[in-house]
């Protein structure tokens, strides 16, 4: 495929408006690309316009797993200065939605695998690629593959998440839980005539944050660090003389397998039956996510490879001293680390499919967050370098080529 082709695939990719929803538009778009090469794959379909797609390429052991996921997050378009919905290029950049978590990462995946097969490069194994529907919200399709037995044969996995030039090989899990209050509506002047919903669901947060934060304290896993706790949404009430008889509250919560998933629930359960027994609130929660924390081998036979094939491409960057400055800064504030000579391993607190692939085996398995991108991810004015795109095309199928020897 020339670059016209690869950036015309991306293109179409990001012109599915695919918020938590309709991935099978972006499967179709790369059926097509697989068809037309001959290589064998399927849609799964699971109804709403989602679905996941299974290509593989070789045959026998081993089996190289490579996965992306085709939905993105919500975008405030007023906040873009680019349209979201379309590919922009400026400036040695790609923008829009999705363009770094993750359409880039699956579509090289996806022309790799189209050019290994047109140059008929010998593929001692077996590539098989598990695009995925729902990752941003639950995980749906990692988990209908992961039922329907896709990774039952796999010896190693690759999740094209942005990643940049590092490897992950740790993630933490993650628990999202959404608290309703239920209370009673009544004029602000006569407050005892009514039920505050507002005022229960703050005091039954701070309870529960006060709790979770002494359960956790001094908890660390070696690569992931802490457990971290977030109110990301609260809401309730309709006016300001009006006693609000409903209010909600979103929490989220990056876990480590030292303080499970079960522990923090069964904290939000003592405090929320606890407060119910002894106030007028009706208060109860939900989970929404619930992925566990996944820990691979940082020496596995794959990250080495990794580190091997794309160290020149890593070194090959032409980034001014700005650059290397607010890449460094840009590392600190989420907790990564940042080398522009070698590629480093880490773990990270963002989950991947990863945690409902590895289910059975969240530790020690060959796994690997590898894929281009940056810290752009979910933010307005998405992007992606355009030098970055092309490059880990060509890593991909070296890595590919090398593994499968």
């Amino acid at each position: 495929m020339g670059k016209k082709e690869k950036v015309d695939l991306l293109q179409k990719m990001i012109e599915v408006k695919s918020v938590n929803g309709n991935e099978k538009e972006v499967a179709d778009i790369l059926k097509k690309v697989l068809d037309d090469a001959g290589i064998q794959n399927e849609i799964l379909t699971f109804g709403n316009n989602r679905a996941n797609l299974v290509a593989t390429l070789g045959k026998g052991r081993p089996v190289l797993a490579v996965s992306g996921h085709m939905d993105v997050v919500e975008v405030d378009k007023d906040n873009w200065e680019t349209d979201p919905s379309e590919l922009v290029e400026k400036d040695g950049m790609f923008y829009g939605r999705g363009v770094t978590d993750m359409k880039a990462g699956l579509a090289a995946l996806v022309i790799s695998m189209v050019e290994l097969k047109e140059a008929g490069t010998p593929i001692n194994g077996t590539i098989k690629l598990l695009a995925t529907a729902g990752e941003e919200v639950g995980q749906p399709g990692a988990e209908k593959l992961t039922e329907q037995r896709y990774m039952k044969d796999v010896d190693a996995l690759l999740i094209a998440e942005p990643s940049g030039y590092r490897c992950v090989y740790a993630n933490k899990g993650e628990l999202n839980i959404t608290i309703d209050s239920k209370g009673q509506a009544a004029h602000s002047s006569m407050p005892k005539a009514g039920i505050n919903a507002v005022e229960h669901l703050l005091h039954v947060l701070n309870n529960i944050e006060t709790k979770v934060k002494q359960a956790t304290d001094g908890i660390e896993n070696e690569v992931l660090g802490d457990t971290v706790f977030n109110i990301d949404v609260i809401k309730g009430g309709n006016q300001i003389n009006a006693i609000p008889a409903f209010a909600q509250a979103q929490i989220n919560m990056r876990t480590i397998p030292e303080f499970t998933n079960a522990q923090l629930e069964d904290i939000f359960k003592e405090v929320i039956d606890e407060y119910n027994d002894q106030t007028d609130a009706q208060i109860d929660y939900s989970v929404t996510m619930n992925t566990i924390a996944i820990t691979g081998k940082e020496d596995s036979s794959l990250i080495q490879l990794i580190q091997k094939i794309g160290k020149p491409y890593l070194q090959n960057q032409e980034m001014s001293d700005e650059e290397i400055k607010q890449a460094k800064k840009s590392a600190e504030l989420t907790g990564l680390k940042f080398s522009k000579d070698e590629i480093l391993t880490l773990g990270m607190s963002g989950g991947t499919d990863g945690s409902k692939f590895l289910i059975d085996q969240p530790n020690g398995f060959d796994y690997v967050m590898f894929g281009p991108g940056n810290d752009t991810m979910h933010k307005d004015n998405e992007s992606l370098s355009k030098s970055m795109y092309f490059d880990y095309i060509d890593i991909y199928k070296k890595l590919f080529t090398e593994y499968l020897k």
